[in-house]
């Protein structure tokens, strides 16, 4: 139990049980956009804290894998696109939804916890629908 533990004060994961990790929104658009940048999914994971030794190598994997198809998804037009052209789109679409809550949350007079925590942010994976989020542990 001492592994979830440290899974749960990472920021990339946003929830944790005994047999299934979810990743925060944010770690996910981060990780979709330095992989098709051409890191690692490894790399992109062992730097965000979560060894591939317990999340599992295939796992992280398929995880990315699922995670670019919906954000491809969520990008009109990226079959026709760069790499580099569908990053500046996610950058742009994250950048434009942070930028839009804040000033929905300034108008209601909610303080906006983001700013501490951009975790929490929406962004393009939100639109995009991503369903089982999670990965399961050894």
């Amino acid at each position: 139990m001492e592994e979830l533990q440290m899974l749960r004060d990472l920021p990339a994961v946003a929830n944790v049980s005994k047999d299934r990790i979810t990743y925060s929104n944010a770690f996910k658009q981060v990780c979709v956009i330095r992989y098709l940048a051409g890191e690692s999914p490894t790399k992109i994971f062992r730097e965000a804290g979560l060894p591939p030794e317990l999340i599992g190598y295939k796992r992280i994997e398929r995880s990315v894998a699922r995670w670019k198809a919906a954000v491809l998804k969520s990008v009109s037009g990226s079959s026709d696109m760069s790499n580099g052209e569908i990053i500046t789109e996610l950058v742009n679409l994250y950048v434009h939804a942070v930028t839009r809550k804040e000033k929905l949350d300034g108008i209601a007079g909610i303080a906006n916890p983001d700013k501490a925590n951009i975790g929490n942010a929406p962004h393009p994976l939100d639109r995009a629908n991503v369903s089982g989020g999670g990965v399961y542990i050894r």
